[in-house]
This record gives structure tokens, sequence and C-alpha cells, in this order.
């Protein structure tokens, strides 16, 4: 055989692995090329804003569901199109759009557009008026619909429900939206402040996606629209999406398959080796971390204190104990001038990681 043959061969073979398999299209997936080549192309100014986006999504998501069956793996992108894991990815990428597009508007990246400075010198309550500089989040709300509602093109179910989570994407951000004040007055008393809207840090935005994300509802596809999951279709045929959910929450079609067992060609990738923690783990660590009181959150105490029964033990598998040593820098001094000086120390720590039986 020769040398051009087996070159044709092995670029055939590429072609459809690259076509066929998931984890091999994450391989050459640019974050930005999905929405944007599947919309108009006088989006590509903001190729850079959506890439960055997009990739804040990701690894804000994985941040979300580090301690969960299902971690936000990026192979995923691809699958679980009809899982209800689908809104997640759907609303954390036009949230990362949305917010990298409003930030850079408002910090003067982009030629058609800055502040949104409409309501300054308005009242805005007692004592406080717009001013300064607000976020643009009408431009982004904007620019992420378009750019991103435009890359689904079908009528179908998955691009119906994806439409559908963009929107409760949007409006998570504008539900985070948080105001600050300057004061003025003599002697700093404060009599009047100044303030203005800015789009919250992205955790707290992640954070809202997953709160909803647990209280995502299930809905079917019947004639173009999506209606309540738990009507007959014989008996609701007209019933658009129910009063028991609205355009802020997130739905979903089908249930999820089974997290725990790995499955490359939908994107799974199970819990076996994945690190979990006990309690004595977290108290280890609760001094020096900021553990909070939401029952979900990836941060809260309750919910990584209970990864090991969620990761391992309700997949069937058992925990295995490791020691590992952990070096850092430790008393650490300033010596004059300019150097900090530290020393190395080494702990023992126990890591925790799910395996199959047997």
């Amino acid at each position: 055989m020769d040398v051009f043959t087996k070159f044709v061969r092995h670029l055939l073979l590429l072609v459809v692995l690259l076509v066929n398999v998931p984890i091999f299209q994450a391989i050459i997936w640019s974050p930005a090329s999905n929405v944007l080549l599947a919309g108009s192309k006088r989006h590509i100014t903001y190729i850079d804003s959506v890439s960055a986006g997009i990739q804040n999504a990701v690894k804000e998501c994985q941040f979300q569901f580090k301690w969960d069956k299902w971690n936000c793996p990026e192979v995923s992108v691809f699958t679980n199109t009809q899982a209800n894991v689908r809104c997640v990815h759907s609303s954390h990428r036009v949230c990362g759009v949305m917010y990298s597009l409003t930030k850079n508007c408002s910090q003067g990246a982009f030629d058609d557009c800055g502040c949104d400075k409409r309501r300054n010198g308005n009242s805005g309550g007692e004592g406080w008026t717009w001013g300064g500089c607000s976020d643009n989040v009408r431009f982004g709300e904007r620019m992420a619909s378009d750019i991103m509602d435009d890359a689904e093109s079908s009528q179908g179910a998955i691009s119906v429900m994806t439409l559908h989570n963009n929107e409760a994407g949007r409006k998570a951000v504008k539900q985070t939206l948080q105001r600050t004040c300057k004061c003025h007055g003599v002697s700093g008393s404060c009599s009047l402040q100044t303030c203005w809207n800015h789009v919250a840090n992205f955790r707290v935005i992640g954070d809202e996606i997953k709160r909803k994300y647990f209280q995502a509802v299930r809905v079917d596809f019947v004639r173009g629209k999506l209606i309540d999951g738990n009507s007959a279709e014989d008996r609701f045929p007209q019933a658009v999406v129910s009063a028991s959910h609205n355009r802020r929450d997130l739905v979903f079609l089908d249930q999820s398959p089974d997290y725990c067992r790995a499955n490359l060609t939908i994107g799974v990738t199970g819990t076996a080796g994945r690190e979990c923690m006990v309690r004595e783990d977290v108290t280890e660590v609760s001094s020096s971390s900021s553990l909070t009181k939401d029952s979900t959150s990836p941060s809260s105490f309750r919910w990584v204190k209970q990864s090991c029964s969620r990761l391992c033990r309700s997949c069937g598998m058992v925990i295995r104990k490791t020691q590992v040593i952990i070096t850092s820098s430790c008393n650490c001094n300033f010596v004059w001038c300019c150097q900090v000086k530290c020393d190395t120390c080494r702990r023992t720590v126990t890591r925790r990681t799910c395996q199959p039986v047997g």
C-alpha cells in the first residue's frame, strides 16, 4: 500500500470519527463556532465575546455540578439532546454569552454600544437617583438572543425547547442584576445617592441556573408547542406551556439516562474514579472555604458531605481511600527589600474515589 493510499484511508477514518463520535467532535470544537457559523455573519464582530462567554459558561457549569453524578463534561455539549441536562447547557451558554457581551459593551469594546444612561438623572426612589455607568443589559440580551437563537433553525422539539431555555437563561441574568450606589453629601452624610445597575458576578448567575435546574419541568412537544408533560395529548391538544411553569423556568423533554455508567456515545462519563467527600473531609476544609447553607449549592456543607453516597453508593460502587501527600507554601514572611520567603509544608490527606465492585 503506497503512502497516498494510507493517507486517504486515515483521512476517511478521521472524518468518520468526527462525524459519529462526540468525544472526537469535542477535540476540534470551538466554543463560538457552532452558534456563529449557524447564524448571521454580521455577528462575527462579537466572536471573541461569544467564545469567552461560552468558555466561561462551561467552567461555571462544571463548578456547579462538580459533586453531582452528571458533572457537565465538555463532550456532553454535543449530546444529551433531550435529557434534562440539555436545559442546563443551553441556559448556561446563553447566560455566558449575554454576560460577556454586556460587560464588554459597557467597557467600550464595541463601537455600536456603551453604558446604559437612559435613566441617568431620573429619581429611582427616596434619596437616590440614577447615574454612573449602568451595564447595557438591553444590548447583551438582544445580541445574545440574536446569536444563540439564530443557531436553532428548525421548528422541531429540541429547537423549541432550546429557545425556551435560552429565554429562561437571559431572564436569569436580568433577575440577578445588582445595584451599586455612591454617596454624596456634606462630610459623607450620604443624604443623596447615585446608583447604577450591573450584572452580578457570574457565580451568582450560575447559582440561579442550578436552582432553576432542580425545579425544571418536564414537557411534551405537541403540534409545534410545549405542553405540560403531565397532560395527555388527547385531553389537552392545544395547551401551551402550563400555568405550573412560565418563561423563567427551565424545561426538558425526556428523563436523563443512567449517569452512573459511562456511555461516551451519549456523552456520559460515569462516576467511576470520581472524587467524593464525607463529613470529616468537609469539616477539615470548611474553615478555609466558604460553604453555604443552600442545600443544592456545590459549595454547601450538606451537598458536598453527601457526595460519596450520591456518586458511589447509589451507583453500586465502593469508596476507595488513598493517602496523598500535598505540598504547599507556608510560614511566609516579607524580607526587606523586596522578597517573600516561604517554607514548604507537607501534609497527608485522605482522598476518596468511587470504585466499581469486583
